[in-house]
Formats: C-alpha cells, structure tokens, sequence
C-alpha cells in the first residue's frame, strides 16, 4: 500500500520573492491570518537543441506531474492562532504502527489524507482518539487501544472543496500550507507559470511537491510521474518512471528559511537541472534491445535498462538546490 509515504530529494529550485495581499484566512489551525499573492514557475535546465550534457544527451521533451505542492511552516508560526482546538494532527509518519497495519490490511488502494488525535483533556472527552480520514472521504475512528470505533463516509472525498474543484489550496494540518494537484507540467528551458495562489503570510522552512502517475489517459504522462524524449549520441531515447514520492527542497543554509511578507509579486521557480542529472549517470550501458529504434529506459524494461531508469530516477532525486534569484 502507497499511502502518500514521503521520501527525501529532487532537482533544482531557484526562488524569488516578495508579495502582499490585504486579505486574510479564518482556518481552524491558523485564526485570521494575512494572506499575499504567490507565483510559482517552473523551467528546465537542459532542455533547448543546444544543451547536451556531457555524456552527449539532448533533451527534447520533459513531462512532470505534480500531485501537489506543500509550504512546511518554519518552527513557531501559526503558534497561539488557534480556534481552540486542541487536537494535534498527523501526518502518515506519525500515525501509530497499529493504525498503519489496519489502512494496508482493509483499505490498500485508498490512500491516507488526514490524521488528528484528539485531545484527551477534554472535559467531554470523545470516545476515541484517532479520527483518520483516506482520500475517498472514508473516515475511521479509533480508541485509544486501536479497536474500531466507528467507520464513516464524506461524499466529497477528502481533495474535494465545497465546490468540487479539487485544485485549491488547503491547509494539510496546523503546519503545512498545500496546493492539490494535479499539476501537469511540459517543461523547456523558458519559465512556464504553474499557478498563481494566495498564501498565509509568515515563514517557511521548506517547500516539498509530490510526484505521481497521472491518471489523464489523453496526457503523454498517462501512468507516468516523469517523462523525457531526446537522443543519446544522436539515437533515439525515450525515459519514464511511475514512482510516487514526494521531494523536499530546502536551502543549503539549513538556517534560512523562505519568508512571505505583504507585498504582492511574490514568485518562486523550481529549476530542473537536466544536464546535471545526465551528468552524474553513466548511459555508456543503454541499449536498444528489442532494436525498434530507440532506446527505451523505463521500469517496463523492453530494451534491458531497468537498471539505468533506476539510477536516472535517483540521480533526479540527488540535484537538490534552493537558490535565491
């Protein structure tokens, strides 16, 4: 079962920024809080007919699907702007082992969205004490001995807004801000805007996006996370992978952390280094092996690169830089 269980990594990221907005939010983690205007923008390093690595790759096209992207709040803010609710709540890391084995066992296919253990000084203190909510709107509580307590449904599903628009922003606990997807993302070496949002203003220590297979069967990306077309000295490739992870990105000054302030044309821009990750792979192995033409690197395997697909994944996932603009 793949129950949005993150992972550590990914490619490169250039921020810039400055915002503003006089409008504010009244959520139950945050209270009224100021909210400014966010550009986020994407562009790939490598991608042009000039740009070739130096193991001679060239590419042509580059397809990523982002599930959703997530601002980690930095230690401390939110602290004191709640509406009183004293609930704390969790992230799938944090759920108890019992809780996780009972998900795997009964619900493989429908993954985790939102976790809250109740606050068990309350003077009316609820008859359970984890309420555990999956992505179709199944909602589970459990006592404290993990026994079940009661199992509901939500019609809307957890993604759903009241207006059915699943690609709104959202407040993923009482320390995340997050943006759900999809995002499907044709990337060159021009900036492409991804979505202009309106964010808490505040300080954040991160920002992390979750890669997953598309499920648009008229996408290039259809049961794809990633894809790339271009050549290898002068042959045809083609890579994808249809890994579900999610990427955390953050400066290399572990002390520095991204700060919304009010001031409008706030903008960050994550940048794909293409010629770094061809750089640090060795594809002096890639084959065309069912000799079509054109040289196949995917988990699927058709021409023997299983292996190299692999390595390419991780590379991705080892360019990791947050870089101020």
């Amino acid at each position: 079962m793949k129950l949005l269980k993150p992972t550590v990594g990914l490619l490169g990221l250039a921020l810039m920024f400055s915002c503003s907005s006089d409008d504010s939010v009244s959520d139950p983690n945050l209270g009224n809080t100021p909210k400014s205007n966010l550009e986020i923008k994407a562009v790939a390093n490598g991608t042009s007919a000039n740009a070739k690595s130096a193991a001679n790759v060239e590419v042509a096209a580059f397809f990523i699907n982002i599930k959703n992207i997530e601002f980690d709040f930095a230690d401390g803010f939110g602290d004191g702007n709640s509406s009183g609710s004293d609930d704390d709540y969790l992230t799938f890391e944090e759920l108890p082992s019992e809780i996780v084995a009972y998900l795997e066992d009964n619900y493989p296919n429908d993954p985790f969205c939102k976790g809250e253990l109740e606050d068990d000084d309350d003077e009316d203190e609820d008859p359970y004490a984890y309420e555990i909510e999956l992505q179709s709107g199944t909602e589970i509580y459990f006592r404290a001995d993990f026994s079940i307590y009661a199992i509901e449904s939500d019609d809307d599903g957890c993604d759903f807004d009241d207006d059915g628009d699943d690609n709104d922003e959202s407040y993923g606990s009482d320390d995340d801000f997050e943006l759900n997807g999809p995002f499907e993302l044709s990337l060159t070496s021009e900036v492409i805007t991804v979505i202009n949002v309106e964010i808490p203003v505040g300080e954040y220590e991160e920002v992390e996006f979750e890669m997953d297979r598309s499920t648009n069967p008229n996408s290039d990306l259809f049961q794809k996370s990633i894809l790339m077309r271009g050549t290898i000295s002068g042959t045809e490739f083609e890579f994808f992978h249809t890994f579900s992870e999610e990427f955390e990105v953050d400066y290399e000054d572990a002390g520095q952390n991204l700060v919304i302030t009010e001031d409008n044309n706030n903008t960050i821009i994550f940048e794909f280094d293409l010629t770094s990750v061809f750089n640090s792979v060795d594809l002096s192995g890639a084959t065309d092996g069912n000799e079509n033409g054109v040289i196949e690197i995917s988990p699927e395997d058709n021409d023997g690169n299983r292996q190299l697909a692999n390595s390419i994944k991780n590379a991705i996932k080892t360019y990791v830089d947050l870089l101020d603009d």
